[in-house]
């Protein structure tokens, strides 16, 4: 695979490279994966223009799209599929650690959100409606992909773990590029922590909630994977029969020898 730092968003990779199990690759500049695309200077735009994109699919809630929009570029098309429901409890506040005070004082945990949320994904409506959109537009030929939610690790990180273990990439291939988030984000969990420590509500808790809720963990992903396997039977079962996704298309759209 091929990464990408911008000066505000470091979570970006082009999935090219990936092998499947049968020995092909996913091709180069077709699909990229990442986080939001709202605070960009000119280096940045010139870095996306240079990927010729021509679709951008955004994974946020409307309320997240509306507070931080993508810059737009002309010739790309936008598409917004929120995956989850809006918290009405942090309406209008999307600081990055505004989730995290209400997570604290909830009574709750980032960890128990977070896998929470990664079964509501593959489960509510709202998330298998937004999984749907995204098959049906890269499922498209001489498409030019970007897709992302907040900080690309989460919404996205599923759409992608769903993307390549259609195309027949293995699992550990697949969770491995779900993992590496985590060397993305690291600079960011010490700037968040650094940021934080000195507020009145700064406590044990809340620095492991910090920690869980920008970190991608195994337990997060494999979360989903086995309330897939549960209710559809298999990966494959939702794919095809619940997302709809025509995987000999998309694997000859996306993979080469």
């Amino acid at each position: 695979m091929r990464y990408f730092e911008l000066s505000r968003q470091k979570n970006i990779r082009d999935l090219g490279g990936l092998v499947t199990q049968d020995g092909h690759h996913i091709k180069y500049g077709k699909i990229y994966r990442g986080g939001v695309l709202s605070r960009v200077n000119e280096e940045d735009i010139e870095i996306i223009k240079s990927w010729h994109l021509t679709d951008i699919i955004d994974f946020r809630t409307k309320l997240e799209y509306e507070e931080r929009p993508d810059v737009h570029i002309e010739g790309i098309s936008y598409h917004n599929f929120p995956a989850i429901k809006s918290n009405p409890n942090t309406k209008n506040n999307f600081k990055e650690d505004g989730n995290l005070i209400w997570f604290v004082n909830a009574g709750d945990s980032g960890f128990n959100h977070l896998k929470r949320q990664y079964v509501e994904l593959v489960s509510e409506e709202i998330g298998i409606g937004a999984y749907k959109e995204f098959f049906k537009i890269i499922s498209k030929k001489d498409k030019v992909t970007y897709f992302h939610c907040s900080q690309g690790k989460d919404r996205a990180g599923l759409a992608a773990f769903l993307f390549e273990t259609a195309l027949g990439v293995d699992l550990e291939t697949a969770k491995e590029d779900y993992l590496y988030t985590n060397k993305a984000m690291a600079m960011k969990i010490d700037r968040l922590i650094d940021q934080v420590k000195d507020k009145h509500f700064y406590n044990e808790s809340y620095h492991s909630s910090l920690v869980d809720v920008f970190s991608a963990k195994l337990e997060y992903l494999e979360s989903a994977i086995n309330a897939i396997n549960e209710k559809y039977g298999s990966i494959t079962n939702f794919l095809t029969n619940t997302l709809g996704v025509d995987i000999p298309k998309l694997k000859e759209i996306y993979l080469e020898d």
